[in-house]
């Protein structure tokens, strides 16, 4: 019985073994030693089946596999690579470009490809394994940029294994493509590489609202050029000179800056610039654009995209001034802010009488400018700064140290409702049950100023000639506000309603002697015994 060539007999294992061994199956090609074409012939190819407990899987795409930007974004960046600005700003470029044009006249301007490719992807900060290869920039090149950029391929590259281990990125980067622009003989006399700073900011402007379909760089420049088609007297071939993204303000230090819908943008010269500032002022961001300022029947995706969104321009020298206004200002709110929370320097009165009693006497306290009632948002004249404390007290010690200033007074010594004190701190706030209170411990540390030689000391002692006293003021007015917000609203409410009882309760008067005010209750109460 024949047996037909194609069914030939395989043996069971040695078929499990070819199968689990088709990831090395080499199928010959004739464009087998052009490296870039023959890894990108497998690549096109699936990948084969792995036999794993009985069921064929296929192998989910690495990250790394996909590709970053299409041939369009990878025209653009490295064109942007290769501007007027970049041979401005880069000195490293312009050396190259300058050296290169000294040669014959066949290879005058040529840099290699690699080298550019390297500029052109290092703002985007891609991996080395999402970087495209030669063979896809050679081919965006020559499709969307053949009147800009000019390649050729080295009939000899240089081959990597002799420099470079296999397991280095750089045995990657040495590539076997040139290219040059293709107004490299008139490149040294090109207006441009005399600019100065003020010159290019004058071709730059300020876009703002940018759809966020164009959040890349590749993607504003497309954006822009889509812009630019439909003016006459815009087609030139690379308009876009340099794209820049301001920082936001949420950014951490170090962040490489991410498209928020506004960038600067510098372009070929200024008619483009000027196209951009009179067909897309700076509005208000609730004014749409005039019906008149574009022609409906023939409008560009681009424009409609930037009608939806609002798009607005602006000079950059313009931007820069408006940048200025906004600093100055902002610094001003803050020094403002910053002299609304500073307090006076208060200092012990030397003037003032020792006895607090006698001070209670003599002085009539003058009204508080405004009157705690039940629908007051916090209690008025109740709260007071004290400063120059020890740094290692705490709350227990400044409660002793503070109810001192009500014993030789006829107040609750228990009125001293809470102490905001921060350990490690030199300062505090003291909330007090009414205002009677808090004048009355004011007035005590200003007749009698002591220091706390410990942070433990609740008693204090006389200040040293080198020593700080400890002070107290009351707070009122703007900055009263402004600390009674930060108080949760039922505890606001709490200490309302007791200043509000202390200030209706029938307060006994003041004697000018408590001890002799105390022997007349005394004695009124033995009378009274009597006479039950």
């Amino acid at each position: 019985m024949a047996t037909s060539p194609s069914f030939a007999f395989v043996p069971r294992n040695v078929s499990k073994n070819r199968k689990q061994q088709g990831t090395s199956v080499h199928v010959p090609s004739p464009l087998s030693f052009e490296p870039t074409l023959s890894a990108k012939r497998e690549s096109s190819y699936p990948a084969p089946f792995v036999i794993d407990k009985g069921k064929g899987k296929a192998p989910e795409p690495t990250p790394s596999s996909k590709a970053v930007y299409n041939e369009k974004d990878i025209y653009i960046l490295v064109v942007l690579a290769f501007s007027d600005y970049a041979l401005w700003i880069d000195s490293d470029l312009r050396r190259k470009t300058e050296e290169s044009l000294q040669r014959e006249e066949h290879d005058a301007g040529f840099l290699p490809l690699s080298y550019l490719m390297r500029r052109a992807f290092s703002r985007e900060n891609l991996g080395h394994e999402h970087m495209p290869t030669e063979a896809s920039v050679v081919k965006a090149i020559r499709t969307y940029a053949g009147d800009v950029l000019e390649v050729r391929m080295l009939v000899s590259a240089p081959s990597a294994s002799a420099w470079y281990p296999s397991w280095t990125p750089e045995r990657d980067s040495v590539g076997g493509y040139e290219v040059r622009r293709k107004d490299w003989s008139t490149l040294s006399e090109n207006a441009t590489r005399d600019f100065t700073r003020a010159q290019w900011d004058d071709h730059t402007i300020y876009m703002e609202n940018i759809p966020p379909q164009y959040h890349t760089i590749p993607g504003i420049i497309r954006f822009t050029q889509g812009l630019l088609s439909r003016y006459t007297g815009a087609s030139t071939p690379s308009p876009v000179q340099n794209v820049t993204l301001p920082p936001h303000h949420l950014d951490k230090p170090g962040d490489r800056p991410k498209c928020k819908g506004f960038a600067l943008i510098t372009l070929y010269n200024t008619d483009l610039c000027r196209i951009f500032l009179e067909r897309w002022p700076w509005r208000s961001p609730f004014q749409p654009p005039k019906s008149d300022d574009f022609d409906l029947a023939d409008v560009s995706l681009e424009t409609k995209e930037a009608s939806k969104f609002n798009f607005r321009t602006i000079s950059k020298v313009r931007w820069d001034e408006l940048n200025q206004e906004y600093l100055t200002y902002r610094q001003r709110l803050i020094d403002e802010l910053a002299d609304a929370h500073e307090l006076p320097d208060v200092r012990a009165d030397s003037h003032v009488r020792g006895d607090a009693s006698v001070v209670l006497e003599g002085s009539i306290p003058p009204p508080p400018r405004n009157v705690t009632t039940m629908s007051s948002s916090y209690p008025f004249g109740c709260l007071v700064f004290a400063r120059n404390l020890h740094p290692e007290t705490n709350k227990t010690t400044l409660r002793v140290l503070f109810t001192t200033a009500f014993k030789s007074s006829p107040l609750d010594t228990g009125s001293l409702d809470y102490i905001d004190f921060n350990k490690g701190m030199d300062t505090c706030y003291l909330r007090l049950a009414s205002p009677d209170h808090a004048r009355a411990l004011v007035d005590h540390f200003s007749s009698q100023p002591v220091v706390q030689s410990h942070g433990l000391d609740d008693t204090g002692k006389n200040p040293g000639a080198s020593e700080k006293a400890i002070t107290t003021e009351i707070i009122e007015g703007k900055k009263e506000e402004v600390y009674w917000e930060k108080v949760p609203e039922k505890i606001r409410r709490q200490a309302v309603e007791k200043a509000v009882k202390v200030l209706s309760s029938n307060r006994l008067p003041i004697p000018a002697h408590p001890t002799q005010a105390h022997s007349e209750e005394s004695k009124s109460r033995k009378k009274r015994k009597r006479g039950q």
